[in-house]
């Protein structure tokens, strides 16, 4: 999982805004259409307070410091939006590499989405 920058205005109520680092979950073929599903990142705490957060630490994927990744905020966008995606000194692209970060993105999605909810009998979702 690569993670690039990205412009994430206009934005409306509690969404994250601005230029910021984003971890790409969609998988390569779908980018083909011209979007890409991303997670932002967020360098203003280290610790996850929600459940759709996961600690992200300094040195992983190229980050200076640590920090989270908003899997509540997934959202997909535009790959016009993304700003940069060789992002370390050396121009080369960072990635996600460390299994039990990408364990703890992938159950964090299964949450928000509701994918770990059984279903009920007659089809609907339980609540």
């Amino acid at each position: 999982w690569a993670v690039v920058i990205v412009g994430l205005d206009p934005v409306e109520g509690h969404e994250q805004a601005g230029e910021r680092r984003a971890l790409v979950v969609s998988y390569e073929a779908f980018h083909r259409s011209g979007l890409l599903t991303v997670c932002p990142i967020t360098a203003a705490r280290e610790r996850p307070r929600y459940p759709g957060e996961v600690a992200i630490p300094a040195g992983e994927a190229g980050q200076t410091k640590a920090g989270l990744i908003l899997c509540a905020q997934v959202r997909t966008i535009s790959v016009r939006r993304i700003r940069a995606s060789g992002i370390l000194p050396d121009g080369g692209i960072a990635y996600v590499a460390d299994p039990r970060i990408r364990a703890a993105v992938r159950a964090a999605l299964r949450h928000h989405l509701g994918l770990d909810i059984p279903p009920l009998s007659d089809g609907a979702a339980a609540r």
